[in-house]
Formats: structure tokens, C-alpha cells, sequence
């Protein structure tokens, strides 16, 4: 459901909601009036704590009614308080409910006290203006369904067609060597090889289909977090483990880190993919191997953990966008890399959930060093 405050200033209902508020205002002037001179009305909106003046009468000064802190009034914190009009000698303050919410004030400025019937027009006043926001979040939420849908429609594209790109090569290597092993045209020294390749094309479609998956939750529902004590050396460990059939002879997994517990409250599984995927990348983007080395640390406040490796390296001034959906630098030297922009997409969210970020600099001597910061238990 829409915050019922951003109904104020819903763009699309501005011009009619405004001419609401403008009309409701001027009513109230002259229903508190009577036979008298016009006293002055303000439609005051509240946003946490704030009231900002949004109409006034014609008679009334619009810049003179805030901002301001609710607590510094009494008069207009016990309206919005009890739901009730409060009223005293220079002024009538009335709330205004939308859904159920007091999201403002219907202030009458020198009354001197309210008949019965002013009372009761004025509440209605206040009642009607209620309605048009709660017309207004309506409409905003009705807009915001609307391009919801709008969303995970281009997202299902876009995945129709990465699915079709990034699976078929997996796929078609998948089936040659189970074709070729189901026909026994593979002699006993390359079934073993045979093998291991298919297990790790399954691997990388797992992959791939996990981070799909990942990302659809996370732009229609939100990822939930199973948040628990963890260590996060035990988490490095796990990640390290996950990884060393797709290392393969080139590279070698380097861990520095103390043996120590470092305490983290964090989504033990959420945590150890974020990992995984920041270990992979340094693998696809080191072609020539390597160390892939892995740092855990902690400086009393936050943990830290660092996957430096030495290989084709970022431009600095574009790193910023491997962190975008889909996002990718395709250059001369890493056009051939099979890849979505999903990994690192998906590590950034998972990492600002748990309250940290990642960020990533150039190693020095070539390569890349991604570093995740989380805070301590």
C-alpha cells in the first residue's frame, strides 16, 4: 500500500486534488465565518513528524504555517494524537484521515469557539478532503501496479533472452559428450575428462538459473534474510569448497585469514553465494590463471572480505556499472567471456541487505580486487 502522505503530491492527481484542497479551504473560511469577516484556513500535510502548510484560504498567508515539528505544538499533536478536534480561543484545528491514517490538519485560525453546526460542516470538510487523498492513493497504487507489471515484463524478456544465449553452450557441450559417452566413441582415458566437463557445464546452468531466479525475487518480492550468528571464516570456507571443481588447473584459491571466529549476523546461504559469485568472476576475468586470492579481516567494527585476482583488470571510471543489472564491460580482451551481469548484480544486493556494500578497485600489477564490507555482530 502507497505511504498515505505521498498522496499530497501524487503528480497525477496534483490538478485535481489541488483544486480540492484549494476549494475545500475557501468552504471552510466562510462556514467558520458565519456573518463576519473571513477568517483564515490552512490544509496542513503530515510527513513523519513534519507539517507543511500545501493551501490556504484567500484571506490566509501560506508561507506563515511551516514547517515545523509537530512536538513543538501541543494543540496540533493532540488532534493528530486522539483524532479528535481540538479547539481554544484563536484557533480550531480538525484531523484529516485517509484510510484510516491522520495525514493533516484542517486549521481555522481565530474562531473563538464553534457552534454545533460549524463543527459538523467543517468535519465534513475535513472528511471530504480525506477522501480525495484516499481517491489519490489509489490512483498512485493502481500506477505503481502498472509499472510493476511493466517491470517484470522486460525482465522476463530480457531473461527469455539471455536464457537463450547463455544456456545453449553449456547445453549443446552437455549433450556432445553424453552423446559421445552413451555411444562409447570416447576411449577409457577421456571418459574421466568427459566427466568432469559436463559436471561443470551443470554447474554453470545451475549457476545461471540461481542467479535468474535471485534476481526475480528480488525485483517482485525482495530477497528474504534468515539472519543468524555466523562466522564468517566458516563462510569463506563453504564459498572456497563450492568453487574447487570449477577452479581448474590454472588457477589456485589462496586463503589469508585468521583462524579465529570473525562474528557476523548475516543469511549463512545468501552470504556464501555472494562469495561464490565474486570468486567465479575472478576466475572467468584471470583466462590466463592464477592465484585467486581470498583475505578475511575485521578492524573491531566491520568484517571484510577481499577476492583480488590478476587478470584482465576493470577501467576504473566504468566499474560502477558491473554492479548494474545485467551489466557487463565488453571489451577486445573480455568479449569472449561468457557471462549475464547478474553475479555481481545479485552480490551488491545481497551485501547491502546484510547492512555492507562491496566495492571494487584495481589490483596493482593487473586484475581486480572486490572487497565486501559487512558489519560485526
Amino acid at each position: 500500500m502507497p505511504d498515505p502522505a505521498s498522496a499530497w503530491d501524487d503528480p497525477v492527481a496534483t490538478d485535481a486534488t489541488g483544486r480540492l484542497f484549494r476549494e475545500s479551504v475557501n468552504l471552510a473560511s466562510r462556514v467558520a465565518s458565519g456573518g463576519g469577516s473571513r477568517r483564515d484556513v490552512w490544509l496542513l500535510q503530515l510527513r513523519s513528524d513534519v507539517l507543511t502548510c500545501i493551501a490556504a484560504s484567500d484571506t490566509a498567508a501560506i508561507d506563515d504555517r511551516g514547517p515545523y515539528r509537530v512536538s513543538e505544538h501541543p494543540r496540533f499533536d493532540q488532534a493528530i494524537t486522539s483524532g479528535e478536534i481540538v479547539e481554544g480561543d484563536s484557533q480550531a484545528v480538525l484531523p484529516v484521515r485517509a484510510q484510516g491514517t491522520v495525514v493533516g490538519l484542517l486549521v481555522v485560525g481565530g474562531t473563538g469557539g464553534l457552534d454545533i453546526e460549524e463543527r459538523d460542516t467543517l468535519t465534513a470538510l475535513a472528511t471530504i478532503v480525506g477522501l480525495g487523498i484516499s481517491q489519490a492513493m489509489t490512483v498512485d497504487e493502481l500506477l505503481q501496479e502498472t509499472e510493476r507489471s511493466r517491470r517484470l515484463e522486460r525482465l522476463k524478456s530480457e531473461f527469455l533472452n539471455i536464457a537463450a544465449h547463455e544456456l545453449r553452450s553449456p547445453l549443446g557441450i552437455i549433450r556432445g559428450y553424453s552423446s559421445m559417452l552413451s555411444e562409447g566413441m570416447l576411449p577409457e582415458r577421456e571418459r574421466l575428462v568427459a566427466l568432469s566437463r559436463i559436471a561443470e557445464k551443470a554447474e554453470e546452468m545451475a549457476r545461471l538459473i540461481s542467479d535468474m531466479l535471485e534476481t526475480a525475487r528480488l525485483e517482485t518480492l525482495g530477497l528474504e534474510m534468515e539472519l543468524e550468528p555466523v562466522d564468517l571464516v566458516e563462510v569463506i570456507d563453504d564459498a572456497m569448497e563450492a568453487m574447487r571443481p570449477v577452479v581448474g588447473a590454472n588457477h589456485r584459491l589462496v586463503l589469508s585469514a585468521p583462524r579465529e571466529p570473525i562474528a557476523v549476523v548475516a543469511d549463512r546461504a545468501r552470504l556464501t553465494t555472494m562469495l561464490t559469485n565474486l570468486i567465479d568472476n575472478a576466475i572467468k576475468y584471470s583466462p590466463a590463471g592464477g592465484a585467486i586470492e581470498i583475505v578475511g579481516e575485521h578492524d573491531g567494527r566491520v568484517a571484510s572480505v577481499l577476492v583480488r585476482d590478476h587478470g584482465i583488470g576493470i577501467n576504473a571510471e566504468q566499474a560502477h556499472l558491473l554492479f548494474t543489472r545485467f551489466g557487463r564491460l565488453v571489451t577486445p580482451e573480455t568479449s569472449h567471456i561468457r557471462g549475464t551481469g547478474l553475479g555481481l548484480y545479485l552480490a551488491r544486493e545481497t551485501a547491502r541487505l546484510h547492512g555492507g556494500d562491496i566495492a571494487v578497485t584495481p589490483t596493482p600489477g593487473g586484475g581486480s580486487t572486490f572487497t565486501v564490507v559487512v558489519p560485526l555482530a
